[in-house]
């Protein structure tokens, strides 16, 4: 039985390969990043989509990042305070009175990257999408601004793989290509790390 055991081990192990940094990081390419005219914030939609609670996105990522669900209490919403989650992108403490949800990949990014070309609800799919989503400190989240990853990482290194490999996840979701800059980036930021599935940790 232990023989049997080892043997399908091994061809478990044969037939299901761990993912390799090549596979993690297969996603179409272009050049660089140009600018589409025409982006204006509202063509994504009216902003930050309410759900059947009354709690609209924004506090629904505030909620799961800081796991403190606001949108179940009566004194909906809560008054500021502070929190002992750490913003993501650079380690510090969050407060509630000074928190902003970050895109991943930025909106007017998106509208380069191929978002001009969707109708006006997959536009607003992307700019509510919780996998697209992090809660970050306000000056994090304007520091980054629009930038993609060959111009901008978060502060904490031990952060920016885990990043990268979620900016890859949503490209995937969503077929846009990324800028072979910033996929280089990526990929220097995750070089020599196993990463795995680290873009849900963000």
């Amino acid at each position: 039985m232990r023989t049997y055991l080892i043997l399908l081990t091994t061809l478990t192990i044969a037939i299901v390969p761990f993912p390799t940094a090549r596979s993690r990081f297969v996603v179409p390419t272009i050049p660089q990043r140009a600018t589409v005219l025409g982006y204006d914030r509202t063509l994504f939609g009216p902003g930050w989509a309410t759900d059947g609670t009354g709690c609209d996105t924004r506090e629904r990522i505030i909620a799961r990042d800081l796991d403190d669900d606001p949108c179940s209490r009566p004194e909906h919403p809560p008054t500021p305070r502070t929190s002992h989650a750490l913003d993501p992108y650079t380690g510090g403490a969050l407060a509630r009175n000074d928190i902003e949800v970050d895109h991943i990949i930025p909106v007017s990014a998106a509208w380069d990257l191929g978002a001009h070309r969707w109708d006006a609800a997959q536009r607003a799919k992307f700019y509510n999408d919780p996998l697209n989503l992090v809660a970050v400190s306000s000056a994090a989240n304007q520091e980054k601004s629009d930038k993609l990853p060959s111009e901008w990482m978060p502060a904490r290194r031990r952060a920016r793989c885990a990043y990268g490999e979620r900016m890859v996840v949503v490209a995937k979701q969503y077929a846009l290509p990324l800028p072979e800059p910033d996929l280089r980036a990526i990929k220097r930021a995750c070089s020599g790390l196993l990463g795995l599935s680290a873009y849900r940790h963000l």
